[in-house]
């Protein structure tokens, strides 16, 4: 993090800095203090967050802040898709019981299984079906204009998004097999 001077400086984590969204902006970014957090279970299976001598948030929605660069840390918890409760630095602080229910709910919004090989990439109409192996299985699903939808990350990572709005991952198309490696490159 960083302070108004833009020097490196530690922020304590129950300290709240404003936000940089705007200078005229009276929003305050909030960092949250792992003790002071117990994630449970509604009996219909949503996370609940509560918050020590302050609330009980009924649902707790998570994202990870930098989720390709540093996915262990600063998770945002909101009580909805549009308001933040604060910013969770450090996870791992957290009692195991309550780690355990923010992974599981990290692991739902991030789904991404990896292809490990592509049986076939076929197009009809603008929309391609694709047929391949994850560590989950065989599955085929639908992608809807390749060039929105297939993003590269150097030096050979794909990100694929398909009409559902589910997420794959192929870490290093190169690594893939001679048949799998064809049909990526006829593809893209």
């Amino acid at each position: 993090m960083q302070n108004k001077d833009n020097t490196d400086a530690q922020i304590p984590e129950e300290q709240t800095i404003e936000s940089k969204t705007s200078e005229t902006d009276n929003s305050k970014q909030r960092f949250l203090n792992a003790s002071d957090l117990t994630f449970t279970r509604s009996p219909a299976g949503t996370a609940r967050l509560m918050i020590k001598d302050e609330v009980c948030h009924l649902r707790v929605v998570v994202r990870r802040l930098m989720p390709l660069s540093n996915p262990e840390q600063y998770i945002s918890l909101a009580a909805d898709e549009d308001t933040e409760i604060g910013v969770l630095v450090n996870p791992s602080e957290l009692t195991k019981d309550s780690l355990k229910i923010l992974n599981e709910e990290l692991d739902k919004r991030y789904f991404t299984p990896t292809i490990q090989k592509i049986y076939q990439v076929k197009e009809q109409f603008g929309v391609h079906e694709w047929n391949v192996k994850t560590e989950r299985g065989r599955v085929t699903f639908m992608v809807r204009g390749l060039n929105q939808n297939i993003k590269q990350a150097p030096p050979a990572r794909l990100f694929v998004s398909d009409v559902r709005g589910n997420r794959y991952d192929i870490p290093d198309y190169r690594k893939l097999d001679a048949k799998s490696f064809h049909q990526i490159k006829r593809h893209l």
